[in-house]
């Protein structure tokens, strides 16, 4: 049974899937769209009969790039910086994506936060960009640091000797950190995307990616419990 879980291609495949995602949403967190990334979310299928919130959300995409105006590439470059690097407010608590700002003391940068996902990202092998030149848990950054965890999951899988007990820590690990360094904080960074934006776009993301990590959450449970199982 060992084997057959560390070997299951279905499983590695959900993984890379979970890999993509994580990759697109860091990337939407970190850096303005590009023209390549909304064609491709025009292009987005809608899920036939799906009544979840994060296909409403999706849609609600859909149709604003459906009618963007004349340049949404611009467009929304001006709204992320806005938005996720405060352009233009000078005053205030702002949407900035850092992890201390809304869980630490008066709005402060580089606090515990910080300080317990470098731990984390060491502990699992993952060093950050230090050209990016940002704290280490913007939001961006941690969905990175969960792309990864995603692929090296998929890898482990697919050894030959890979071990059930570590694919079950790998499970653990992001399942843990989704709780405690993502969902701890990202319905309070969306309501101030809501204050900031003035395009639909950036909303609608994060309500998505809040949906994507929950569910998250309980497939990671569920890949535990089969390892440990094993």
């Amino acid at each position: 049974m060992q084997e057959e879980l560390a070997v299951n291609e279905n499983i590695a495949i959900a993984m890379e899937g979970r890999r993509d995602a994580y990759r697109f949403f860091s990337s939407a967190l970190l850096h303005e769209f590009t023209v390549e990334q909304i064609r491709q979310m025009r292009q987005i299928a809608p899920d036939q009969g799906s009544q979840s919130q994060v296909e409403e959300y999706f849609s609600r995409i859909r149709r604003y790039l459906a009618h963007p105006g004349p340049d949404p590439r611009i467009a929304l470059a001006v709204d992320y910086a806005r938005v996720f690097l405060s352009a233009g407010i000078y005053e205030g608590r702002t949407a900035e994506p850092y992890e201390s700002a809304f869980t630490g003391p008066e709005y402060l940068l580089m606090q515990e936060a910080r300080d317990q996902v470098v731990t984390i990202y060491r502990e699992n092998g993952v060093d950050i960009d230090a050209e990016l030149h940002m704290p280490e848990d913007h939001l961006g950054l941690e969905l990175e640091f969960m792309s990864l965890m995603a692929d090296k999951t998929a890898r482990e899988l697919r050894a030959g000797d890979g071990e059930a007990a570590t694919v079950r820590n790998l499970a653990i690990v992001q399942r843990d950190f989704c709780n405690d360094h993502i969902l701890n904080w990202i319905d309070n960074l969306t309501e101030k995307v809501d204050e900031f934006a003035k395009l639909p776009l950036y909303p609608a993301l994060m309500r998505i990616i809040k949906g994507y990590v929950q569910d998250d959450v309980a497939l990671m449970d569920e890949l535990a419990q089969a390892a440990s199982d094993c």
